[in-house]
């Protein structure tokens, strides 16, 4: 089983992913320059020739760019030059490194970009992404039917909702059902994002990121999620952290024959934290703080250490089995008790974060 992988324009990380390639099916990435179209709060501008030059080293490996934030400016989905110029970036992108196609959430922008009949949409795999949380086959053929009605190509795998990585005979029942319509349909699973299972935040968190991505307002998503969010939950119940639908290193065995490629998050954390992550996926096991492979949950690594290796093989099976009615159960709770410890305080200097 092979990972689909964050690439940043990092010369360092560019060649540990190089040194890795047998284990790489695919790279993601958002453009780094014109209006913000990515599922994550604005980034900093990256120079482009940096970034083709660093992509480069990893030939073979199928790249995807994101195009999935949530929503966009509404005058934007009208406006022709934008749209064409965002096409032709793309352009350049499959002419430079092959870009295989692009991952969307807002089928909004996947018809505007169609609609202009520009020369290159026959060549794209439109993907739907994570965020569109298809949780059934009959999601994925509607949004495959949606897909067709425009020129983009249909997509060569599907990214699964994070749910069904705990739901087993969910998974086994989507997955079935999908293979039974499109045989050679890829299944892609998300491993690390450590989010609550089903959080009852996300589809606003989602909307607040893309809203402050239009600069209409200001960002001020974290410090939400932060006071009064997921990140408040974790922080007066961390035990919670370990019925979030992750995906161990030691358990992708489990999903041999349900999943093609398991799908690494955590773009915006830095090349140290990408470099840790990629190695312990693709070594299938990970002797540390659990939590310093997470990416929505990762900040918790500086207040608790969980101990990945207490946890146990019997892990997986003892989370997938149970009710998820958290209100009368204590198995997340006596696992964290057991695996989990306080971190002393320390001031960490900048670049660590990086």
């Amino acid at each position: 089983m092979k990972l689909s992988v964050p690439f940043i324009p990092d010369t360092v990380y560019a060649k540990i992913l190089a040194q890795k390639k047998a284990d790489l099916a695919s790279v993601y990435f958002c453009l780094h320059s014109g209006p913000m179209l990515d599922a994550r709060v604005q980034s900093t501008p990256v120079d482009p020739s940096l970034f083709v030059k660093t992509l480069g080293r990893l030939t073979g490996i199928k790249p995807y760019c994101l195009l999935n934030s949530r929503f966009i400016r509404p005058d934007l989905y009208l406006d022709d030059l934008f749209l064409s110029r965002t096409l032709d970036t793309l352009q350049k992108l499959h002419e430079t490194i092959g870009l295989q196609g692009i991952v969307f959430s807002d089928l909004y922008l996947i018809h505007a970009l169609s609609r202009t009949g520009h020369g290159l949409i026959s060549h794209l795999e439109a993907v739907p992404g994570i965020n569109m949380m298809t949780d059934t086959a009959p999601k994925a053929f509607f949004l495959l039917d949606a897909i067709r009605k425009t020129g983009f190509r249909l997509p060569g795998k599907l990214v699964l909702d994070r749910s069904l990585n705990r739901d087993f005979h969910g998974l086994e029942r989507t997955v079935r059902g999908i293979r039974q319509a499109y045989p050679r349909m890829g299944i892609e699973l998300m491993a690390n994002e450590g989010c609550l299972l089903h959080c009852p935040f996300k589809l606003t968190h989602d909307a607040q990121i893309s809203l402050s991505n239009t600069g209409l307002v200001q960002e001020q998503t974290h410090r939400i999620s932060h006071t009064l969010g997921c990140h408040d939950t974790f922080f007066h119940h961390p035990h919670l952290f370990l019925s979030a639908p992750f995906i161990r290193p030691e358990d992708m065995h489990a999903y041999a024959g349900l999943a093609d490629t398991i799908k690494i998050s955590g773009r915006t954390l830095g090349p140290k934290f990408l470099g840790k992550v990629t190695a312990a996926y693709t070594q299938r096991s990970f002797d540390g703080n659990l939590l310093e492979l997470m990416d929505a949950t990762g900040f918790l690594a500086d207040t608790y250490y969980i101990d990945n290796k207490k946890l146990g093989p019997d892990f997986l099976d003892t989370l997938a089995n149970c009710d998820k009615f958290c209100q009368k159960c204590g198995i997340c709770r006596e696992l964290f008790t057991h695996a989990a410890r306080k971190q002393p305080i320390t001031i960490k200097p900048y670049k660590d974060k990086q």
